[in-house]
């Protein structure tokens, strides 16, 4: 059986990292990241994330024996396509601004492609009016 002693200091690893995904625009998606190392890594996302954005991000992680973190975005758009990218580092030096980011932190990325979808694009009748929408109960 391993044991760690106390104070003793592991490599931070990946458990699961995030896997990338197709979805449609309206869509939402959640990307799990979780990692080990002792001391319990620090995880970050990143992406560059415009102010209307982050309105519809959700991070949510919990820290214990692991730590885990779930990045979820609502309600796609095109501009959601990009790569996403988990970050973990235990090691005490990993914000300071004068390290090399490679050396203390480790990455997991994937890639997120949003597609049109057929009922989020915009149709008219040759009257210029839109349709009714075909998933309502309309009674005459």
């Amino acid at each position: 059986m391993f044991s760690l002693l106390p104070g003793t200091q592991t490599k931070t690893g990946f458990v699961k990292s995030p896997l990338s995904e197709t979805k449609l625009t309206g869509d939402t998606f959640e990307l799990y990241c979780e990692v080990v190392g002792n001391p319990t890594p620090e995880i970050q996302w990143w992406y560059l994330w415009d102010g209307a954005r982050k309105r519809r991000v959700s991070i949510n992680t919990a820290y214990g024996t692991n730590g885990v973190s779930v990045l979820g975005i609502t309600r796609l758009t095109l501009e959601d396509s990009g790569t996403y990218e988990c970050r973990a580092s235990n090691d005490p030096r990993r914000n300071d601004l004068r390290q090399n980011p490679a050396i203390t932190w480790i990455r997991a990325q994937a890639t997120i492609s949003v597609l049109q979808s057929e009922w989020s694009m915009s149709c008219r009748t040759l009257t210029g009016e839109r349709p009714p929408d075909p998933l309502s109960n309309h009674s005459n």
